[in-house]
């Protein structure tokens, strides 16, 4: 995979931040600018699944948020002849993976959607904007996964106050007390 990784730095140009490739997961660490090219040349080496998706905040570090994606590359022949085969027996457990490690902007962070190639990247995606606070460029529907929509910050930064932001927690989504449940 050494050789692979140097394509991918190469696709990185001047976005690029580390390669490492290692035994057990190869990865690269890079500027927003840099992902779409280095996830073009990863779909055209095989890399067809996006395994995940997910933010971290490193606050006080900058850059501050990093969002990591794992890839995979299944060979498509061997799943379609026999989908009953245990992952080991049919050496699924080898199978090439990848990191890729985005660092964005601390004031405006913005990262391009990947929805647009791999639709299982839509609600991950949807999830980090919530929490985090980072945009997806051109994601088609960007908007609150797991608050509700008047929900004031985003409760998974490291500033983000424990109480939350002038919120008063209203059971049932209502001022005033809990309704009793219709027993049927």
């Amino acid at each position: 995979m050494a050789q692979f990784v140097e394509t991918l730095v190469a696709a990185a140009g001047d976005h690029l931040l580390e390669a490492v490739a290692a035994a057990d997961m190869d990865e690269i660490a890079l500027y927003p600018g840099g992902l779409l090219p280095v996830v073009d040349r990863l779909r055209a080496q095989g890399f067809n699944h996006l395994l995940d998706i997910g933010g971290v905040d490193h606050h006080p570090l900058r850059p501050r948020f990093e969002i990591a994606y794992h890839f995979t590359a299944i060979p498509l022949d061997d799943v379609r002849a026999d989908w009953r085969r245990s992952a080991a027996a049919s050496g699924m457990k080898d199978l090439a993976r990848l990191r890729l490690r985005v660092f964005t902007d601390d004031d405006d962070p913005v990262v391009p959607t990947l929805s647009h190639l791999w639709p299982s990247a839509n609600w991950p995606e949807r999830e980090i904007f919530d929490l985090f606070g980072v945009r997806f460029e051109g994601h088609p529907d960007l908007r609150r996964l797991l608050n509700p929509d008047d929900w004031k910050g985003h409760p998974l930064r490291k500033d983000y106050p424990l109480r939350g932001l002038e919120r008063r927690f209203t059971p049932g989504g209502r001022l005033g007390a809990v309704p009793p449940l219709n027993e049927s």
